[in-house]
């Protein structure tokens, strides 16, 4: 009813058709939304000395009361719809790091079966297909291949990442 009202400049029924309760709802949510008690009685058909009236009946204040208990609810309920798609979407890139992290482990208890796993020297991370980024060196007279871990490269990426996002994020 009060979106109606606010929609038109004149309201289809006459503030003195509505019964009490409706009449306390519609000045409660009308002034709530910042119409002025004259706007509410040009809008409504009525006179601004009703309008007043209604505004000071207790039935008012109790729809006054609601309506901001409403919208109280709304904020946090949109606050905590905010907060779980955040966590959905956390929980959705922690599943596939899971993931990642199976299928590297799977590839190492395979590579250590066949007793054929060796590491990088400098960091110790193991060196198999997934871990072992390849360049090809052309500057001397032939061409050299050079192999690098990849996960010493992943979170170099992810540190400087980091710091470029700054200290507040996280």
């Amino acid at each position: 009813m009060v979106a109606a009202v606010l929609a038109n400049p004149k309201a289809s029924r006459r503030m003195t058709e509505l019964s009490d309760p409706d009449r306390a709802f519609l000045v409660a949510g009308l002034t709530a939304a910042g119409v002025t008690a004259q706007d509410i009685a040009d809008r409504t058909g009525c006179s601004l000395r009703l309008v007043r009236a209604i505004r000071a009946q207790e039935m008012t204040q109790v729809c006054v009361w609601a309506l901001d208990q409403s919208r109280a609810a709304d904020d946090l309920l949109r606050v905590e719809q905010i907060d779980h798609a955040s966590t959905r979407a956390e929980l959705g890139r922690e599943r596939a790091e899971v993931k990642r992290l199976r299928m590297q482990l799977d590839q190492i208890l395979d590579e250590l079966q066949k007793s054929t796993l060796s590491a990088f020297p400098r960091c110790g991370h193991p060196k198999v297909k997934w871990n072992t980024g390849r360049r090809v060196d052309r500057s001397g007279d032939a061409p050299r291949v050079y192999e690098y871990c990849l996960e010493c490269n992943r979170l170099r990426a992810a540190k400087c990442r980091a710091k470029k996002r700054g200290p507040m994020s996280s």
